[in-house]
């Protein structure tokens, strides 16, 4: 069975942690079947009010999205020490993934990887231990160099620590195939993030789902075959359209892939 949650980002990140009732809200009315957010997005000392918005919703946090500079030696304790507090925070609302971003860093080299891949453990282990699973967000760079950020990262950690949410509009601009990526690394994925751009140029444009170049068809029918529940996220970084239109067009057509 596919659920579908919307990555709140399209609303845009300067408004969503002061607007959250209203967005989720509207997520709701358009038909998601739960949200993922920005960790940062949420007040973390009104846990009682996050609680009853998801109940009175009845919508569900899908996903809490973390980030950091894990490159940094000067601040990595006290940023794992931050999403360690995220994660039981995610746990208290019930929520089963922590998903993370890699930092960009010009001419990234894989020495880089093998340090962030250090703090990557610690986290995954973090979150096996309070029972959510902690999942690597993919962008373009990891794909550089023949996939040598990727590559190093799952060989460096284990299986049962770190699983994948495949950002498929990613692997398609940096000129790899999203469909093949899904079935290499099947038994490693947890769930989908659906992104679209306008074309492969350099100058990338986000684009609603469906008015791109990303094959959503193919991955849908793979995935849909493989008898597994799976969270499918819409996650559009901006939009020239109103945010709450693009989230329903995004919707629509992750609803209509199943026809």
């Amino acid at each position: 069975m596919v659920k579908i949650a919307c990555q709140t980002i399209v609303f845009g990140n300067a408004v969503i942690k002061d607007n959250f009732t209203e967005i989720a809200g509207t997520v709701k009315k358009i038909g998601y079947d739960g949200i993922e957010t920005g960790a940062r997005h949420f007040y973390q000392d009104r846990l009682e009010f996050y609680k009853d918005l998801f109940t009175k919703l009845e919508i569900k946090l899908a996903a809490l999205h973390v980030g950091g500079d894990f490159l940094n030696k000067d601040s990595v304790k006290e940023q794992i020490e931050n999403i360690k507090s995220t994660i039981i925070f995610g746990k208290k609302l019930n929520c089963p993934y922590i998903f993370l971003s890699g930092s960009f860093k010009e001419e990234k080299k894989a020495e880089d990887y093998y340090t962030e891949a250090e703090s990557y453990k610690e986290i995954g282990k973090i979150c096996n231990g309070e029972g959510l699973k902690f999942c690597y967000h993919n962008h373009a760079w990891e794909f550089f160099n023949n996939a040598e950020g990727m590559k190093i990262l799952l060989d460096e950690i284990p299986s049962d620590i770190m699983k994948l949410v495949p950002d498929v509009g990613w692997v398609e601009v940096a000129g790899f195939s999203s469909l093949q990526f899904l079935k290499d690394n099947i038994n490693r994925i947890e769930a989908l993030h659906f992104k679209d751009f306008k074309s492969m140029a350099v100058a990338r444009e986000f684009t609603e789902l469906g008015t791109g170049i990303t094959p959503f068809k193919q991955i849908y029918d793979y995935i849909t075959g493989l008898n597994r529940d799976w969270w499918i996220i819409a996650e559009q970084d901006s939009t020239k359209l109103e945010p709450k239109e693009a989230a329903r067009i995004n919707y629509e057509y992750i609803s209509g892939l199943k026809k």
